[in-house]
């Protein structure tokens, strides 16, 4: 995302070919658009960040970024495979087990959180 940022903003004179912008993506009979249609609202929400119309999530965006990179410095992407799948396999079978006491407890944390929200209404 960062390299299509500054090749948006800043390639213009480097390269011959410019980058789409996210209205030639919305063209009905775009070729882009029938290549792209899988992926085509994370491409367009990508294209959006890129274009500067939401500072907000290109920041959030760089956060997330930089915050995987840095858990990938320090687990590597099998431990972290590994990780999922065991809470895969073991979260469904500790929720049959103990079904009363969590839903008890979702109950009483939403309670709570209805309290706190209508103390700031």
């Amino acid at each position: 995302m960062l390299l299509l940022f500054i090749w948006v903003k800043f390639g213009e004179p480097l390269f011959i070919w410019r980058a789409p912008t996210p209205e030639e993506f919305k063209q009905k009979d775009s070729p882009v658009r029938a290549l792209f249609s899988e992926i085509e609202g994370l491409l367009l929400m990508l294209y959006e960040i890129a274009y500067e119309e939401d500072m907000k999530t290109l920041l959030w965006a760089i956060l997330f970024v930089a915050i995987i990179y840095t858990l990938g410095s320090y687990i590597s992407l099998l431990t972290i495979i590994y990780i999922c799948l065991v809470c895969l396999m073991t979260i469904p079978v500790l929720y049959l087990l103990c079904q009363e006491v969590v839903d008890n407890f979702i109950e009483d944390v939403s309670g709570v959180k209805n309290k706190i929200l209508e103390i700031f209404k």
